[in-house]
């Protein structure tokens, strides 16, 4: 059991946090009921290059949704050479029934590459799914031409946000968090979403553990 008025993470917190900042879950047991999720996509060798479109408006009542993607490479093979932390997007928001394309994200000097690519519900509205285009090069062209490799449908349904409450501390597992037990956040082995209001960089993916009683 966390202390009251906290929920507890499996991993440390990145980045410090405050009543500016929000929780965002989903009411209800396991991953189903996860707010935000995860995906890695493998890319084939023989692309030079890959995108990722998200499409907010197929649902045509689309929420909100923060979304985020990062590539690792093989760079090397003799001598086996790994790139990580390449940032092809840093947490952006899409408005409802908006599109973001990620922009030719570069493989051209890369062995083998996968795709992570994070999505979060972040509006307080039913939603059935935002659609997740990845697409790699088939043409080096003017303009580029593409081929969709794989195509699916980010988390849905009903979010719910709660406050922050007070400070919580980078490098703890403690997260403070306003009635964390009539809020519903009294559901463990789940991914929550922190949206730093302020810093939008500093948002996180949290995989609740534990939450306390309200204060």
């Amino acid at each position: 059991m966390a202390a009251v008025d906290t929920i507890e993470v499996l991993d440390n917190l990145q980045f410090a946090h405050d009543s500016d900042d929000d929780i965002w879950a989903i009411d209800g047991e396991g991953s189903a009921f996860d707010v935000v999720k995860s995906y890695a996509i493998a890319i084939p060798p023989s692309a030079s290059a890959a995108r990722v479109i998200f499409n907010n408006n197929y649902d045509l009542a689309a929420a909100r949704i923060h979304v985020r993607v990062k590539a690792t490479k093989v760079t090397g093979i003799g001598t086996l050479a790994k790139t990580e932390n390449t940032q092809v997007i840093e947490w952006t928001i899409v408005a409802v029934q908006e599109f973001l394309d990620s922009g030719v994200i570069d493989l051209s000097t890369a062995y083998e590459a996968t795709l992570h690519i994070d999505i979060a519900l972040t509006s307080a509205v039913a939603h059935t799914g935002t659609e997740i285009i990845v697409q790699i090069r088939s043409e080096d062209a003017t303009p580029d031409e593409w081929t969709t490799l794989t195509s699916f449908v980010g988390p849905t349904g009903t979010p719910f946000k709660i406050d922050c409450l007070g400070n919580s501390t980078a490098g703890t597992k403690v997260v403070s968090a306003t009635n964390p037990t009539a809020g519903n956040l009294n559901h463990i082995g789940k991914f929550v979403f922190l949206e730093d209001t302020v810093a939008i960089a500093q948002c996180e993916i949290l995989y609740q553990t534990a939450f306390g009683a309200d204060a």
